[in-house]
């Protein structure tokens, strides 16, 4: 019996002290504090862990640079704290990485303001990061246009070692046991609070099985990020704040030989930036900030956030790296807090990144809006807070495990260099159920191979193949449908996306050595 199954046996008929709705960065963060103070707790998310906005961040670990320009000092403070601590303790995952702010030769900040407000920041972090420094000369610039940089600030942040969504999964694995279990692909069909038993009582489906089960928990916490309101709403729980959404949208290029380290562009537009991120053998550019309407929307990437972003590469790089090809797409979308009666009607940036934890005046639950990924752990000791005052602690925390890295099994995929993770590890111990969970979020494989795995002339396929005859199979789900489906996903959405790339570049030149 592979981890899913055991998990949902376990599940059948349990009280919970907590059940978390929502099994991005936020809900795995929460779940992760509360395990470790001793409390029964439940994570579910309707879909895959870390399958929305916790799967496209940038994997930048920051200390909230960006509140500088507002003069938020107490913000900054706190996030260059909280960025040092996630250095420090997890240091098989997060690891010190110098990023390289690139003047603009033509327009843009006043590389002096730059240069002391980098030392400000520096000054906030309690000197923790290494010292800003000016250098003019450096390797990446053999792909940047000569006549748009102006040299450049060398500064220090926090880079994720392996990518977001691998590093939601290991806090989520981390804390499974008896008393605390975690379920993906987790329908809610019912919920009510029984007001004699002060518990909640959930009925719960899972979208890839027959599995069904019935648990009871005490408090409920909403951290199902941009489907938040969608989950309140569900449950008729009040509040005074809503999200509006801005969608991130990134290229990710092949990476040229010379590329070593982040580097931020000054647009010289809204006081924004683009950044160039080496991950493994590609370069991601973006992100884009589009305040969009609905959710749907933000999931889509449109022909014009790839104009977007390919003016703005050219503005900045050489056509060597510009008109070279497209390995793969990544798009997210940040929900941000708001008041409710507010009208979005202004430039995503101007909108804080802050987060708001919101007691119900009536029933245990608690809703969590916003948050970023560096300042998750301050989020989780913040909700933790709030739970002591609702339910004693029944123990001192157990020890969570740490030794998913060391047993996991290896394997090798086409084209790349490095290894990944075996997918019968992954069905057995990661609660890996489709070729997507598997290829996007078990692994980088769909984000560092062309047309997400499938190669540029589908050379991968006989590998996806044999990769489909390891996944669970039932009623609805062979390993042909696994591939199928899959295949028809590419289709529809990397292969459109290519095709407009196509369009707007006059056709691919040969990736050049750079």
């Amino acid at each position: 019996m592979n981890i899913r199954d055991k998990s949902w046996s376990q599940a059948e008929n349990k009280t919970f002290d907590v059940a978390i709705i929502g099994a991005g960065i936020n809900g795995a963060a929460v779940y992760k504090r509360l395990c470790s103070d001793g409390y029964n707790v439940l994570l579910i998310d309707k879909g895959d862990f870390s399958c929305g906005t916790s799967q496209a961040s940038a994997m930048m670990i920051w200390g909230g640079l960006l509140y500088l320009k507002n003069l938020d000092i107490s913000s900054v403070y706190a996030l260059s704290k909280d960025r040092d601590t996630l250095i420090s303790s997890y240091k098989e995952q997060i690891m010190p990485a110098h990023f390289r702010y690139v003047f603009n030769k033509n327009k843009g900040r006043n590389k002096f303001f730059v240069y002391f407000a980098l030392h400000f920041y520096w000054l906030l972090g309690f000197f923790r990061r290494e010292k800003p420094e000016f250098q003019d000369y450096f390797d990446e610039l053999s792909f940047i246009k000569h006549d748009a940089a102006d040299g450049s600030i060398n500064y220090q942040e926090g880079f994720l070692k392996w990518s977001d969504s691998r590093f939601v999964l290991d806090w989520i694995l981390s804390c499974q046991s008896l008393d605390s279990l975690a379920l993906n692909y987790c329908a809610i069909q019912e919920g009510s609070f029984d007001q004699q038993d002060k518990q909640w009582s959930l009925s719960l489906s899972d979208l890839t099985s027959n599995h069904r089960c019935n648990v009871k928990a005490k408090v409920l916490i909403n951290c199902a990020g941009v489907w938040t309101d969608n989950v309140n709403e569900q449950f008729n729980i009040q509040s005074r704040y809503k999200h509006v959404f801005s969608k991130g949208v990134f290229i990710a290029y092949e990476r040229p030989k010379t590329h070593r380290q982040p580097l931020i562009f000054d647009m010289g537009e809204h006081g924004d930036t683009l950044t160039l991120i080496p991950w493994g053998p590609v370069s991601l550019w973006g992100p884009t900030e589009t305040l969009v309407q609905s959710i749907e929307e933000g999931y889509t990437i449109t022909t014009e956030d790839i104009y977007f972003l390919q003016e703005h590469a050219r503005r900045h790089l050489k056509s060597t790296l510009v008109n070279s090809k497209i390995v793969s797409f990544r798009c997210g979308l940040r929900p941000l807090v708001v008041k409710k009666g507010f009208k979005a009607d202004c430039y995503p940036l101007d909108l804080s990144r802050h987060y708001k934890i919101l007691e119900d005046p009536v029933l245990p639950w608690i809703s969590v809006y916003g948050g970023k990924l560096s300042g998750c752990i301050s989020l989780a000791a913040k909700v933790a807070a709030k739970i002591s005052r609702k339910i004693p602690k029944r123990q001192e925390g157990l020890p969570l495990r740490n030794d998913q890295a060391e047993n996991i099994r290896w394997n090798f995929f086409p084209g790349l260099e490095v290894r990944v993770p075996a997918i019968d590890w992954c069905v057995e111990n990661e609660f890996c159920c489709t070729l997507e969970d598997y290829l996007r979020r078990r692994t980088n494989i769909s984000q560092w191979i062309p047309r997400e795995g499938l190669g540029y002339n589908n050379e991968n396929i006989w590998f996806l193949e044999e990769l489909a005859a390891h996944l669970p199979a039932n009623n609805a789900r062979t390993p042909g449908n696994h591939l199928k489906a899959y295949v028809n996903t590419v289709h529809d959405g990397c292969d459109r996306l290519i095709k407009t790339f196509e369009n707007h570049t006059g056709g691919f030149n040969e990736p050049s050595e750079v």
